[in-house]
């Protein structure tokens, strides 16, 4: 009965601790099916990005672009290179984009430039 005082702190410890990072905005890649491109990205960051720190700022939202969601219609559309890359801020404005997909190493070096470029933070 002594600790009793420790149940609602350590639950607090706890919401602080697992606590979410904000979305700072949102990571789109536009792929094409087979694309191998496409399925490296898949395979070397795509499967694990959202476990990143980059990946919970700026979750993944994949858009084929021969069957796009409604709302991507226009922008699956208008992209002539695969894979691309649009990197979105919370406000839904285009920040930056890139297009192709090399290797993992040149992915990153990518994201974090664009970011950095745009937002003043890695």
């Amino acid at each position: 009965m002594k600790f009793f005082w420790l149940v609602p702190l350590l639950s607090l410890f706890c919401a602080v601790a697992f606590a979410e990072e904000p979305s700072s905005g949102r990571l789109l890649i536009v792929t094409s099916p087979g694309c191998p491109y496409c399925l490296e990205f898949e395979k070397t960051v795509g499967k694990f990005y959202h476990k990143t720190a980059i990946g919970k700022r700026f979750p993944l939202t994949e858009i084929n672009n021969t069957d796009p969601p409604a709302e991507f219609l226009d922008l699956a559309w208008d992209i002539r290179f695969i894979p691309t890359f649009l990197i979105y801020n919370k406000d839904g404005k285009e920040i930056a984009r890139f297009r192709g997909y090399r290797d993992e190493e040149a992915f990153w070096t990518e994201m974090e430039k664009a970011i950095r470029a745009k937002t003043g933070t890695p």
